[in-house]
């Protein structure tokens, strides 16, 4: 994860494996996804949020410990944790989800696997998803302000030859900017 300065805001990358929080107005969180999963959590009261980025869904636990947060299931409760321990109210707790890009070859499909994953693990945990895009053969690229919860993304395809996935782009927008 590194840091830059872009017309006054510092925008945190924040890469596979990865979480950030902050309640920072001047701080933006940025990360690109394929077949990974990103959640962007914020208590909009608080002003406070938190995102990561994970590449699959369980296998967290036997991990090395440098590796665990490359797994949704240390990587979401992990975050969640960090977020109540920072002030953030578990019943406030607004979430959006991003990613699980598809293949559509038939092989192994780590990016339905992770987005099935988070949206178990939200609906599991009582939290409240406002917002997601999730499947379809998309690259995303994801701007998250955690003090207020805006998100902006952008996605792309390879190529336009690729036909529509077997997974549906779920969108539920309620507050983005």
């Amino acid at each position: 994860m590194f840091a830059q300065d872009d017309g006054g805001y510092k925008i945190v990358h924040v890469l596979s494996g990865q979480y950030a929080v902050s309640s920072t107005e001047g701080t933006y969180f940025s990360t690109v996804l394929g077949s990974c999963v990103c959640a962007c959590i914020y208590d909009p009261v608080a002003g406070i949020g938190g995102i990561n980025h994970f590449v699959l869904p369980i296998g967290g636990e036997r991990a090395p410990q440098e590796q665990r947060y490359r797994y949704g299931d240390v990587a979401m409760p992990g975050l969640l944790s960090n977020l109540c321990r920072r002030g953030a109210q578990r019943e406030r707790l607004m979430v959006k989800l991003f990613g699980g890009r598809a293949r559509n070859d038939g092989s192994y499909e780590p990016g339905v696997l992770n987005a099935d994953f988070a949206l178990a693990f939200v609906n599991a945990n009582g939290l409240k998803l406002i917002e997601s895009s999730l499947g379809g053969q998309v690259a995303r690229w994801v701007n998250f302000h955690p003090a207020s919860g805006r998100t902006k993304v952008r996605e792309t395809r390879d190529s336009p030859a690729f036909s529509a996935s077997r997974r549906t782009v779920i969108s539920l927008s309620r507050k983005s900017a």
